[in-house]
């Protein structure tokens, strides 16, 4: 399944709720894929689905130098004419909110795990690439990274999500582990009540967080909502 669709006229996620068909399970997820630059509105949207949740489940990787790179996205932002994440009305969801994400306590070990290499591409070149890319980005270019033929190239040809040892497995594998657990220790605790738990988590990862629901308890996507990213 799908959690995001680019086109040459607009970006767009896809929220779904997951609800399992055991009766006895009343515990539901909504699972709200984010982008890092979009427009205002689409963050006020993403708000207004997950404010509807009982708590939420949200990304936000306090990883040591995570900010070379994400420092980057204002910039790209500006750029496009649109804004970042950072807009999104987190403390409005204070009460509700969940982090599932790595720290500086549990990244430090995954960072010394990183190849000398991997190192260099998360300090230095993965930084300059997006430095680079914000002197030249356009909505075009960007929505074309986030296409299916970009996606079909990734999986062929790039690294492994959870490759040890790989800029990849840190920021994509190692992260999902974290949700992965709270998911368990929700639907150990809670599965018999009616809540409803929001995912707050970056596109890329939906497809495996989904696919963790449905293989390891047995839920259900449903009730798609498409959320506009930006105009192209």
């Amino acid at each position: 399944m799908n959690f995001i669709e680019s086109t040459n006229f607009f970006l767009r996620t896809i929220a779904f709720d997951f609800v399992n068909p055991n009766k006895e399970i009343r515990l539901k997820f909504r699972l709200v894929p984010m982008v890092h630059i979009g427009s205002e509105e689409y963050y006020k949207d993403a708000f207004e689905h997950l404010n509807e949740c009982d708590k939420i489940f949200f990304e936000g990787a306090d990883i040591q130098g995570i900010s070379k790179i994400t420092d980057n996205y204002d910039r790209l932002a500006d750029k496009l004419g649109l804004v970042t994440q950072d807009v999104f009305d987190y403390r409005s969801l204070k009460e509700k909110l969940i982090h599932t994400d790595l720290n500086q306590s549990n990244s430090k070990d995954k960072l010394e795990a990183l190849t000398f290499m991997e190192k260099i591409k998360f300090n230095i070149s993965t930084p300059l690439t997006l430095f680079f890319a914000s002197l030249f980005i356009s909505r075009t270019v960007l929505a074309k990274a986030f296409m299916t033929s970009s996606q079909e190239y990734q999986l062929a040809y790039g690294t492994a999500h959870d490759e040890e040892g790989t800029m990849e497995n840190l920021i994509m594998n190692e992260r999902e582990q974290i949700i992965f657990q709270h998911i368990i220790k929700k639907i150990g605790e809670s599965s018999a009540e009616d809540q409803l738990i929001g995912i707050m988590y970056g596109a890329g990862h939906m497809k495996r967080i989904a696919r963790f629901l449905i293989d390891r308890f047995n839920y259900t996507p449903m009730n798609g909502k498409y959320l506009k990213v930006f105009d192209v």
